[in-house]
């Protein structure tokens, strides 16, 4: 035999396809379709070797699971552009929380500090991610999350543990957090001889960082999906269990009469903001886009439509609620609607377009300055823990204990799936607290008691 190759055709099912010996002695199979070219992955050392890949590639067309080997060649970051941008029906917010979680978990290297843990999904070829690639990437996001939060736990401790406020704080004087504190302060403190007083130093809590893995995972797993029915990937390969799913972590709410004192804190212009909030559950982007048109006093109701939409570094707009479900009329108690009909004759004009909660400029109010805003008036009510969202947590919290039911929450809120509603139920849920109540009333003078001591 020469070392030229030579050209070996074999009858294999249906007659296609050519096993070729090379002039090293291995031999190579292909075979033609639809004007393309299609090759072994590897040579094989022997000609029946050959034969089977062939077999085994009209098995696989005949049974419609044959996967194109040319498919998944692209990576994982042209993939999800790509993506992202035929995702007309996604609203501007979810957009840009999609545009993090790529930028920040997903595509950029991960773990970079120690190479034998990291990865870079962004630059690997979607065909070429394996479970084993995502349980090293989640685990490196993980340890990424924790150590950053970290490192803010630990300045935010730093701030706490100013000797100044420390101090103040053991004479029961209020004092925030950050910013100046007052000269008179500074004046007492020194005077009492500027003591050092120690602050223990509060563990991170045991989840720190989980959250937003876990959206960034969810993000992947859908990525891959899409994949999967685009016919670049077998199967999946996000199947780490539990790791797309919340933990369920304790809603904060507030009481009917911490949110009453709260909304005594904030701005005039501000303080129905508050009541509407925790007794609507309306979002705060919904909130603060109502209009004058949306209040309907006669059915004692407020329309949701739209949504403002606030994004770092672009003017503030208006949006589309956040799912088709978000549009809605939600009804409101008689005193709530009172205080909206003061709060409209005080602070908002005539026209119908008119916004009914604004900045003290009059333009929309923007989510930084209200988180500074609310921060404040928190404060007042000894509530720091609380941000504005939890007065949307406190609206489902206090309908369930009106007795509402999951449903209604559900149509309430504007929630997609009952799922979301339920999340909410077991903060409510202070049925058996009652049944006891309700026992000790029947029965407290029926006790026990005596008959246990006579024992």
């Amino acid at each position: 035999m020469t070392r030229r190759a030579a050209a070996v055709s074999r009858r294999t099912p249906g007659a296609w396809g050519t096993v070729e010996q090379l002039p090293s002695g291995r031999w190579r199979a292909f075979y033609r379709r639809d004007g393309r070219k299609f090759s072994a992955p590897t040579t094989f050392a022997a000609r029946a070797e050959g034969d089977a890949w062939l077999a085994a590639e009209f098995a696989d067309r005949a049974r419609g699971v044959w996967r194109d080997p040319s498919a998944g060649r692209v990576d994982l970051g042209t993939f999800a552009r790509d993506w992202l941008a035929t995702r007309a029906d996604l609203s501007p917010v979810t957009l840009s929380h999609y545009e993090h979680a790529l930028s920040r978990w997903v595509l950029p290297r991960i773990g970079a500090g120690d190479t034998s843990r990291g990865v870079e999904l962004g630059t690997m070829d979607v065909a070429d991610i394996t479970p084993a690639t995502v349980r090293t990437w989640y685990a490196a996001a993980l340890t990424s999350a924790r150590a950053r939060l970290a490192e803010r736990h630990a300045a935010d401790a730093s701030r706490r543990r100013d000797p100044v406020r420390a101090w103040a704080r053991s004479q029961g004087l209020a004092v925030a957090d950050t910013g100046r504190l007052s000269p008179r302060i500074v004046a007492e403190w020194e005077r009492a001889g500027s003591p050092m007083l120690p602050t223990p130093a509060t563990p991170l809590p045991e989840n720190a960082g989980r959250a937003a893995v876990t959206s960034a995972y969810r993000l992947l797993r859908t990525l891959l999906n899409v994949a999967v029915t685009d016919g670049m990937l077998e199967r999946n390969p996000c199947q780490i269990k539990g790791a797309g799913e919340s933990k369920g972590a304790e809603r904060n709410t507030a009481t009917p009469a911490e949110v009453a004192t709260i909304a005594a804190h904030m701005p005039r212009r501000l303080r129905v903001a508050v009541l509407l909030a925790a007794w609507s559950g309306l979002r705060a982007g919904e909130l603060f886009a109502l209009a004058r048109r949306h209040i309907d006093f006669t059915a004692e109701t407020v329309t949701v439509e739209r949504a403002l939409v606030d994004l770092p570094g672009q003017p503030i707009t208006f949006g589309t609620p956040k799912t088709a479900k978000s549009r809605r009329k939600v009804s409101l108690p008689a005193f709530v609607m009172a205080e909206l009909r003061t709060h409209l004759d005080e602070f908002v004009p005539d026209e119908l377009d008119a916004l009914v909660f604004t900045a003290s400029t009059g333009r929309p109010l923007s989510a930084s300055r209200r988180t500074a805003i609310f921060g404040k008036a928190r404060a007042a009510a000894g509530r720091e823990d609380l941000t504005w969202h939890d007065l949307r947590h406190t609206g489902a919290t206090l309908a369930y204990r009106a007795g509402a039911s999951v449903p209604e929450v559900q149509r309430r809120l504007g929630h997609t799936t009952m799922r979301a509603a339920q999340t909410y139920a077991h903060a409510a849920d202070d049925s058996d607290q009652i049944i006891a109540a309700r026992l000790d009333a029947l029965y407290a003078g029926e006790s026990t008691a005596p008959r246990l001591r006579a024992i």
